[in-house]
Formats: structure tokens, sequence, C-alpha cells
């Protein structure tokens, strides 16, 4: 059976000054338009041309080109912690249906028409996603209940839009799904081995394999220092 999945939404976003009134106020690309149904864009090995990062150190560039959201992650939250959360409350550029981090692995291609697109890994979220929207510990309880996202790079450029239908077509990771990185990142300690393993695939992301390497070496437990949250209401 064909797996596959499709764009609901394409979001893109410009550089904002963000002033929470909790911290100083900050730069940010987390805000981001819904683009129209009609319009094509353009993709290629660095994103979007109208989708910025302002945060270069730890946003953007070939390994993370576009961040993927799974929609059935937006009743999950609201069903079990009673959030009510926008269209891209969570800073994607895709919110995609049918997929979710359990279903999706490492490496997996995906074509998009002539497009295709490969997991490298998943998204760390940092605490500018509570800040931005105001509820506290939304990015720890992300982290917590392994429900990240993902990023694809793009191995084969050009155009989509929504709509588009993406469907896998080699899977070289079975058994290394984006929810399962993540269970093993946030309890090192426990999962040594499936961690070996883990950064022993060549389709890893190089930045996100230095930050795993570091968990695994130091058996860390938990949500990163980054990644805590006390900003929002």
């Amino acid at each position: 059976m064909k797996i596959k999945s499709r764009i609901r939404n394409i979001f893109c976003g410009k550089e904002q000054e963000i002033d929470d009134g909790k911290r100083n106020s900050y730069k940010t690309s987390y805000k981001k338009t819904l683009v129209s149904k009609n319009e094509i864009l353009i993709v290629n090995e660095f994103g979007f041309k109208m989708d910025t990062q302002s945060d270069k150190i730890h946003h953007g560039g070939i390994d993370k080109a576009v961040c993927v959201y799974s929609q059935k992650y937006y009743p999950y939250f609201k069903n079990k912690y009673d959030l009510s959360l926008s269209e891209c409350a969570f800073g994607e550029n895709f919110t995609i249906e049918d997929l979710d981090d359990s279903e999706v692995c490492l490496g997996d291609k995906f074509q998009c028409g002539e497009v295709i697109f490969e997991v490298s890994q998943p998204r760390q979220p940092c605490w500018k996603i509570s800040s931005v929207l105001g509820i506290k510990s939304l990015t720890a309880l992300i982290v917590k209940e392994h429900k990240t996202g993902f990023y694809f790079r793009v191995i084969k450029g050009g155009y989509i839009q929504i709509g588009n239908e993406l469907e896998l077509i080699s899977r070289d990771y079975p058994d290394i799904t984006i929810e399962h990185i993540n269970q093993c990142s946030f309890n090192a300690k426990e999962n040594q081995k499936n961690i070996k393993k883990i950064l022993a695939c060549d389709k890893l992301a190089n930045a996100y394999r230095l930050s795993l390497s570091k968990r695994y070496k130091d058996k860390e437990q938990g949500i990163q220092e980054w990644q805590e949250d006390t900003y929002g209401q």
C-alpha cells in the first residue's frame, strides 16, 4: 500500500520584532502568513524565497529547508490540554494531512509533483513558541509529547502549491521514526543503544547529530534549557 499525505496549508513569513513584555524584544520569523490556494510557489534547496529566518544559526539551511507539522496534532492538543490553536500555531511551513511523527521516518523521500523532499531531522522547538502564542509551557508540552514535527531537505526543487500530494518513494530506516528519535533524545540515559543506531544514519542532519551526540554522551534527560518556557500566560 502506498503511503501518502497531502499539503493542507503552506505558510511563509518575514522577520518581525516581538515584545511580549516579559523579556527583551527579539526578532523572529515565527509568525507566518497562509499562502493562497491558487498560488504556485518555487521551492529550492534553501526553502521558499518568500520565507525568511531571523535566527540563521538555529534555523534555515539545506537541512531545514521546510518545517512540517501534522494537522493531527491540532485536535490532540485541543482535546488533551484544552488549547485552541490557530492555523500555523507551531510556525510550520507545511501543515500536512494523514501522516504524523509516528509514521514518518528519518531519510524518507517524498515525491510532490516534480519536487523531491527528504526527511532530515525532528524539529527542536524553542521557547519562542510559548512566547509568541502567550501559552505557558507549550514548548515543553510539545517536546514531552514527542510531537515536534520535522524538517525536509529539498533533493529536487520545483513548483508546489496547497493541495499537492506527497507520496513516499523510498524508505531507508523503517524503524527510526521521528517520534522514536524524539523519545530517545528526551530520555538519552535509557536509550543509549537506540541513539547510537540513530547517530549511525547518514541521512541525519549534521547539526542535529551534534546535539544528539552531546545528549548521548552526557546521558541527558528531559527538555533542554532553551526549551524551558515560562514566558506565556
